[in-house]
């Protein structure tokens, strides 16, 4: 996670807990086995990760790539101590806390960067791309991936829904931010105003999972900034919205074993 806000927002004492065991599995896990597969594909021996959060990514390139050396980062010291505690083989992972849009390494020094849904909170994405082809080798590969719209992530577009219908002055607005990276156009320009070319985006569709509706829910209210905003507002209000929103997650999904269609935009650079 990478912007000042959105790194206090996620640092409250239950979110990194609740995020790492509600929303990694509905949400994180399948694409975090795509990431390090494409990682795979490139046969680095340096990689860095950006925003590596609980280290989902960081667990699946450690099976891919047991030889590789690994730099798992990210802004929130939060989740980076629960990914320390997560990830039981560190022979090759050194963690530290950085911004993407000041990277403390060399440049041409990693052979890969990756960033799993990341990128979208980045302040600046221009100069974190800028950070990211200095410190990426001749020939290296940028890999990250955003959400596509919140309207083909049908899970995420229930929570807006619940959000206006029970806050409809100003609901709370989190989920809008990490489901808002999708274009391609922009996508490739940013790139290429960061320096690179070789630029391919492609829409990438997966099933993310849950042991039950409650849990989902849950996580989807409890394991993000959106928690916060909704007790600003009402804490009363959120064991019923949770329930509501169980509720319509069993309808659509099932009571329990929910497997949840998802939607992401992978995108490589290369820098030549």
């Amino acid at each position: 996670m990478d912007t000042t806000t959105t790194t206090n927002s996620f640092s409250g004492s239950s979110i990194p807990f609740k995020y790492e065991k509600y929303l990694g599995p509905l949400l994180f896990e399948s694409y975090a086995m795509d990431m390090a597969k494409r990682v795979k594909e490139t046969s680095p021996s340096k990689i860095l990760e950006i925003a590596c959060g609980t280290g989902r990514v960081t667990n699946q390139l450690l099976k891919e790539l047991p030889n590789a050396q690994i730099t798992a980062t990210d802004i929130n010291s939060a989740m980076l101590n629960l990914a320390k505690d997560i990830v039981k083989d560190h022979k090759n992972v050194t963690w530290e806390i950085v911004d993407a849009m000041s990277l403390p390494f060399g440049d041409e020094y990693f052979d890969c960067i990756t960033v799993q849904f990341g990128v979208m909170f980045y302040q600046d994405k221009i100069k974190a791309h800028k950070e990211a082809f200095r410190v990426l080798k001749k020939g290296g590969t940028y890999i990250f991936n955003s959400w596509n719209k919140m309207e083909e992530n049908r899970v995420i577009h229930l929570v807006k829904e619940l959000m206006e219908e029970y806050f409809p002055a100003d609901p709370p607005s989190f989920y809008n931010l990490p489901f808002s990276y999708f274009e391609s156009v922009i996508i490739t320009a940013e790139l290429e105003e960061g320096g690179f070319d070789d630029i391919e985006t492609s829409l990438v569709k997966a099933n993310g999972y849950s042991k039950d509706s409650d849990s989902a829910a849950t996580g989807l209210l409890e394991g993000a900034p959106i928690y916060g905003s909704i007790i600003e507002k009402d804490k009363d209000l959120l064991p019923e919205i949770i329930n509501k929103l169980s509720g319509k997650l069993a309808d659509l999904y099932g009571k329990e074993n929910l497997s949840v269609p998802l939607q992401a935009i992978v995108t490589t650079a290369k820098k030549k």
